[in-house]
């Protein structure tokens, strides 16, 4: 069954350029900034909460919840330009540290796998909310349009579930579309046989517009499928195969050596591993 395409509301690139219309062009980042910590004796109420706010996003950048960590920077750039009761030399500081959360957010490989490269400019908290308000937007449209859509729940055989695994089912694509991955890993292993169902859905998405000659759309496929089980050697050679077919040889060799470390005695894999060493060679 052919997959019906995702509803289309605007890409990354074109909310930037819009912001840019509006608001000065994005510049390059400053050197690094070490971590600084709020100093006790002058942190406010706002000041506690805006810390308290940032390290929750970044503990889900580290466990790879994009979604949820997009979420809390936009909590704290909201807090920081609303919340008065900061004083200058701890607003400074805050704002460093606000700086090197997000680059840390841009520079990370979830990020730049969903919206490509970003970057974001030291202290211009105005076009950075509006920039990640304009993102969640956008990936709340996709998921409902993903949710609601027909042809969709038919491919995840939703029908013949109940209720309750029904919405498990749904949940599940809706973390993968997130890129919440800790989120979506921990309910996959409480639920397998539906993680089963999900996982085949992506894969056969990703083998769909792989041969209708989208490949830019079945490596995200594929990748959303990585996500719900990233030790299957067989989507990692997929995720090869559409590289090999754009021509990208350096990501389709790491995509087949990551397979082949999984499953050594994988016959198909060490074919590809080998037609690909001659293609680079």
């Amino acid at each position: 069954m052919e997959m019906m395409p995702h509803k289309k509301s605007g890409s990354p690139a074109d909310i930037v350029q819009q912001i840019k219309q509006k608001r000065n062009q994005l510049s390059p980042p400053k050197k690094d900034i070490q971590r600084m910590e709020m100093p006790s004796q002058t942190n406010t109420v706002g000041a506690r909460e805006i810390m308290h706010k940032i390290t929750e996003g970044e503990k889900h950048l580290r466990k790879g919840n994009l979604f949820s960590s997009i979420v809390a920077l936009r909590e704290v750039l909201n807090l920081y330009t609303k919340t008065k009761d900061i004083q200058p030399k701890d607003r400074t500081t805050l704002a460093n540290i606000i700086n090197e959360v997000q680059r840390k957010l841009a520079e990370s490989p979830e990020f730049i796998d969903l919206y490509g490269k970003v970057i974001f400019r030291d202290d211009d908290f105005a076009t950075s909310y509006d920039f990640l308000c304009q993102l969640i937007m956008i990936k709340e449209e996709e998921i409902a349009s993903v949710l609601v859509n027909d042809g969709i729940n038919q491919s995840l055989k939703l029908d013949h579930l109940s209720k309750k695994d029904r919405e498990t089912a749904k949940l599940m694509v809706s973390l993968a579309e997130r890129g919440e991955l800790s989120m979506l890993q921990e309910l996959v292993a409480a639920n397998d046989g539906l993680g089963s169902l999900v996982l085949a859905f992506y894969n056969e998405a990703g083998i769909n517009y792989r041969k209708s000659g989208n490949i830019d759309k079945a490596i995200i496929e594929y990748k959303k499928a990585l996500s719900i089980s990233p030790k299957d050697e067989h989507l990692h050679y997929n995720m090869a195969r559409a590289f090999m077919e754009i021509g990208q040889k350096k990501d389709a060799e790491t995509c087949i050596g990551q397979a082949i470390q999984l499953n050594p005695y994988f016959y198909e894999g060490l074919k590809m591993q080998k037609y690909i060493e001659q293609w680079i060679g």
